[in-house]
């Protein structure tokens, strides 16, 4: 299965090879969209007790066989961190799980506020990164959500971990639905006010598919109103760190969703991202996944799904079923300008043998690929992918 890394298990100190032909197709779709009014931005899901080596069922045998498992995550995710922020793309660090065992827990568990004290001193000389306190808030009280209690970390006291060492952005979501309230985050404002906190963005994952069947406010028309709220009740801004639509139809209305928005006829997620361009709102789609190969018929929501190349490209499907995430950021990411051009042929690096792996390693052969302009860059990345596999 292909990974975000390499494992090399015959070093049990330093497992983790971060694997860049598939890092570099994301990093070549994102900078060049960089503008003076777009920031390339991606997320990286993160787990508290695999940072802080905090031991669990799940990680207990891994612990004993690798030293200092956690510190070898970190320097992982460190050096992600780096690849992204290099090229001037917004590292957000998510996190997504509290542990192992407990998986998609409602809600961040006791150890998440040491969590974000020991992320926040990792990277708080780095200005492009951003941080999420918790996923998916679901079935959590207000009070505990904000608060906490004896078993949760709440937002304020992650949020009071993270600002020991760090101003940058935090994101915060609402405390029910999986990201997906308004009114507790204007609720929440009023206390963050109190304490001069500013530098906060409120979050939503707009979601449709079979499981929101029926769910008005998970449609189009929900989720704008949603917004309102938020950004009319408070003065910080919003994003959209999650969103998709299932296997539903690529130009036209999902489950009980209407079909046009403005007149005009799109999918789902297209639709959300004409109501969160409407309002200056930041979106991320999920997700980009290495072990994609193509078109995913079983979900839909694989967004390197394409077949040029395969796995390292946006998907493009042409059945009618899935987001057009091709045509949408042709559309959307890079507003005001045509559809990307098509690469001009590979220009090997330079020196380089007329075959074989310039460089005799891939990250030395894209360390000679020429940084301008982006295309022939690009295509010298893939050039190097291909030869140095």
């Amino acid at each position: 299965m292909k990974c975000w890394v390499d494992y090399d298990f015959a070093h049990p100190d330093d497992i983790f090879k971060l694997n860049v032909a598939q890092l570099y197709p994301l990093i070549d779709t994102l900078r060049v969209i960089a503008s003076d009014t777009v920031v390339p931005v991606v997320r990286i899901p993160l787990t508290a007790s695999t940072w802080l080596g905090v031991q669990t069922n799940s990680s207990a045998g891994n612990m004993a066989k690798y030293p200092k498992l956690n510190e070898q995550y970190q320097g992982l995710i460190a050096k992600m961190v780096e690849e992204y922020t290099t090229y001037g793309i917004v590292s957000i660090l998510d996190l997504h799980w509290t542990d192992d065992d407990t998986d998609n827990a409602p809600f961040a568990g006791k150890i998440c506020a040491q969590f974000w004290d020991s992320v926040g001193e990792r990277f708080a000389n780095n200005s492009m990164v951003f941080y999420e306190l918790y996923n998916e808030p679901h079935r959590v009280t207000q009070n505990v959500w904000a608060n906490g209690d004896a078993d949760h970390s709440g937002m304020l006291e992650m949020l009071a971990a993270l600002r020991k060492h760090t101003t940058n952005p935090a994101i915060i979501a609402g405390y029910g639905n999986y990201a997906y309230d308004a009114q507790s985050l204007v609720t929440l404002d009023a206390t963050l006010l109190k304490q001069g906190e500013k530098n906060v963005l409120w979050n939503f994952h707009p979601y449709m598919g079979p499981p929101q069947a029926g769910d008005a406010k998970k449609c189009p028309a929900g989720f704008e109103s949603y917004l309102q709220v938020v950004l009319n009740g408070t003065d910080k801004p919003a994003i959209v760190t999650e969103f998709g639509q299932g296997c539903q139809p690529t130009n036209a209305g999902s489950e009980s969703c209407p079909g046009t928005y403005d007149g005009k006829t799109m999918g789902y997620d297209e639709t959300i991202v004409v109501i969160s361009e409407k309002y200056g709102v930041s979106w991320l789609p999920w997700a980009w996944k290495p072990m994609s190969t193509g078109p995913n018929t079983k979900n839909c929501q694989d967004l390197n799904g394409g077949s040029d190349p395969a796995g390292l490209s946006l998907v493009h499907p042409t059945n009618g079923q899935g987001a057009d995430f091709k045509t949408i950021w042709e559309k959307y990411a890079r507003p005001g300008s045509a559809p990307m051009p098509s690469p001009p042929a590979p220009t090997p690096p330079s020196p380089s043998p007329p075959s074989g792996c310039p460089g005799g390693s891939l990250s030395k052969c894209m360390g000679l690929c020429p940084s301008n302009p982006p295309t022939v860059y690009k295509a010298c990345v893939q050039s190097c992918v291909v030869r140095c596999a």
